[in-house]
């Protein structure tokens, strides 16, 4: 899978995403992709799930035998800094893909989780402890 090259744009890049529309544009810079390639074919959610689980394999091959404090400094120097955000820009775009796929409003679909899960795990009766499931 192609990795998307990140375009800054003057909007403050604080968080994940700007805005939810950055689920979109990366949505239609992959269906341009796609298209230019003649590869719609081979664009359904079987085959984008199967290959979305390869991504996450792939980003999970970077950190199984790190121990995860030394993990998370790892992380941030290189070269497994770029190779992680490399991993993930492809289990990213495959995702977005497969929500495209399913007629899913990802950045809908993510926001109403959060907002589920804060319901379900009060600050008041959760904090430091691990939650069963999200």
């Amino acid at each position: 899978m192609v990795t998307l090259a990140a375009r800054q744009s003057g909007r403050d890049r604080r968080g994940i995403l700007a805005v939810v529309s950055d689920l979109t544009e990366i949505r239609d810079a992959a269906r341009e992709f796609i298209a230019e390639r003649d590869w719609q074919q081979f664009q359904d959610p079987k085959s984008i799930l199967l290959a979305l689980v390869g991504e996450v394999g792939e980003l999970a091959e970077l950190l199984q035998w790190l121990p995860a404090d030394v993990a998370r400094d790892r992380l941030r120097e290189e070269p497994l800094h770029t190779r992680a955000a490399e991993e993930m820009a492809d289990v990213l775009v495959y995702l977005v893909g497969l929500a495209d796929q399913c007629g899913v409003d990802l950045g809908s679909a993510a926001l109403a989780k959060i907002r589920e899960s804060a319901d379900k795990y009060p600050p008041d009766q959760n904090r430091g402890v691990a939650p069963d499931k999200m």
